[in-house]
Order: structure tokens, then C-alpha cells, then sequence
């Protein structure tokens, strides 16, 4: 029995016998793409391939947990302002508009912590620095204050400033609306307009 090796070069065929091939000739035909010292080439390039992938993945992923904690900590001071507005809708209602005194800052007393609108009360702000009424949600402070102004006789501007430190530094929401006495008279209790 025979041994015969084949080897196709360029589409031209090439027969020899095994037998008379010594092992390095039978290596150097089958394996002629390896050089000495190219594997520790291509494991080094692949180790820095891994490696960068790997810092990479790690950039992205601190990234996009910054990203997510600044946008949800926006949303935060979206909704205190946006609740302060409110609370000063009702405040004015419950109280009457006349409790609406001009100030740079202010924040409602009790109307974080107490549902009730009746336990509410206006207070300045101690300062400075005049920063309000201070609020922590999962980890953050946020300060919270309320400007009111007088635009014309019977309407205010009521504008509630929230800021936090965010790791890009100091950041702020504003919320603007105007309060208008819509209901003149004294106030009844257990309704913003007076009895006709």
C-alpha cells in the first residue's frame, strides 16, 4: 500500500509519497504560514482587542448610569415644581388671594409633609443663602422655593425654582404660572368663594 500525499497549488496537482517526505519537509508543506514568533503577535493583538472592547463596555456602561440618574433626577424637580404650582393654586383658594404676599422666597410649610391645605402656611426663606425649603429623594437634595410678584392689581406671578447637584454641578427647573382673584370677597370656610 501506497501513501500518497496530494497538494494543490494553482489548480495544478502535485502527487508525492509520503514516505519519501522526512517530517520537516511534511511540516513545512502543510504548515507553511506559520512563523516563528507570529503567535505571540497575534495574542498580543488580540489581548489589546479584549482589553479595549472591555474599557469600552465600562465607559458606555458609567455613561448611560449618569445619563439615567440626571434624567431621573430632572423628572424629580419637574414634578416638586410642578406640585408646588398646584399646592399654590389651593393655598390661594383656601386662604383667599390677599395671602399672596410679593417676596423673592418663600416655601409652603407643612404642604411637603401634610396633605391638609388648611395646615399650610407661607414662610420666608432664613438666609442667605435664601434657598427655601429643602427635600431629599433617593439620594439627592433638591431646594425648592416660590417668588411672587404682582403683575397687575389681581394677579401674581407665582415661580418655583427647584435646585440639586448633579455630578455636571448645580442644576435648576423653573415653573412660571399666574394666580388671578378670580373670586373676590372674604373666604367662607370649606369654599374659596364668599356665600352671594
Amino acid at each position: 500500500m501506497r501513501l500518497r500525499y496530494s497538494l494543490t497549488i494553482d489548480k495544478l496537482q502535485l502527487t508525492t509519497d509520503i514516505r519519501k517526505l522526512n517530517f520537516g519537509q511534511l511540516l513545512n508543506v502543510k504548515c507553511q504560514m506559520f512563523v516563528p514568533g507570529q503567535t505571540l503577535i497575534e495574542v498580543v493583538v488580540a489581548m489589546a482587542i479584549v482589553v479595549l472592547l472591555g474599557i469600552s463596555i465600562i465607559s458606555i456602561n458609567l455613561v448611560t448610569q449618569k445619563s439615567a440618574r440626571s434624567a431621573r433626577n430632572n423628572v424629580q424637580a419637574t414634578n416638586l415644581a410642578s406640585q408646588n404650582i398646584e399646592q399654590m393654586r389651593v393655598f390661594r383658594d383656601r386662604k383667599g388671594f390677599s395671602a399672596l404676599t410679593d417676596a423673592t422666597c418663600y416655601y409652603l410649610a407643612n404642604a411637603y409633609t401634610n396633605p391638609d391645605p388648611n395646615t399650610w402656611s407661607l414662610t420666608a426663606c432664613s438666609g442667605p443663602p435664601y434657598e427655601g425649603e429643602s427635600i431629599s429623594l433617593n439620594n439627592t437634595t433638591f431646594r425648592r422655593k416660590i417668588d411672587i410678584s404682582t403683575v397687575v392689581a389681581g394677579k401674581k406671578q407665582v415661580r418655583v425654582t427647584v435646585v440639586w447637584q448633579d455630578s455636571g454641578g448645580a442644576q435648576s427647573v423653573l415653573a412660571t404660572t399666574f394666580l388671578t382673584l378670580w373670586c373676590p370677597g372674604p373666604v367662607i370656610p370649606g369654599s374659596p368663594c364668599p356665600a352671594p
